[in-house]
């Protein structure tokens, strides 16, 4: 499952860290993996992490928000050990995300580089939105996509 924890405006506080650390605790009851995700929320991000102790709780790593909203860190190297889930879409477009890998500004060959030095074993997760491909039919679009993991894949070296 994959959390977002809020953004920054918003710090996380004694009852935030109690309400974390209550899903941490029955998420291990369930079995069931939580991976907080990257997004305007650097210091929440990093201070759950650093606080809830529990193989439950991991990482998201989105590599598209990575780039819009905190490129000074190096998340993988920071949270890779902890993993859990990858969101893949390039930064460009109308919307600055969400695009097929390939198509906008993420240098693809260190991401993966850097995904493979972690122990990640997990799917390639495209998060995609066919915002700039309204002039691709669904399968197109689902056709591309699928071309593009495969090529993301050749890259996890």
């Amino acid at each position: 499952m994959v959390l977002h924890l809020p953004s920054d405006d918003y710090p996380y506080n004694t009852l935030g860290l109690d309400r974390i650390n209550r899903i941490a605790e029955k998420a291990e009851q369930l079995g069931v993996k939580i991976a907080l995700e990257n997004l305007r929320n650097f210091s929440n991000l990093s201070n759950i992490l650093e606080l809830v102790d529990s193989p439950h709780i991991g990482f998201c790593y989105d590599c598209c928000h990575h780039i819009n909203y905190n490129q000074d860190n190096d998340l993988l190297a920071m949270y890779g050990s902890r993993l859990m889930a990858i969101h893949l879409h390039d930064n460009g477009g109308s919307r600055g995300q969400h695009q097929l890998p390939f198509d906008g500004r993420i240098d693809w060959t260190t991401t993966m580089s850097k995904i493979a030095d972690t122990a990640y074993k997990g799917a390639i997760a495209l998060e995609l939105m066919n915002w700039d491909y309204l002039n691709l039919s669904a399968e197109e679009f689902l056709r591309k996509a699928f071309e593009r993991v495969k090529r993301l894949e050749t890259l996890l070296t």
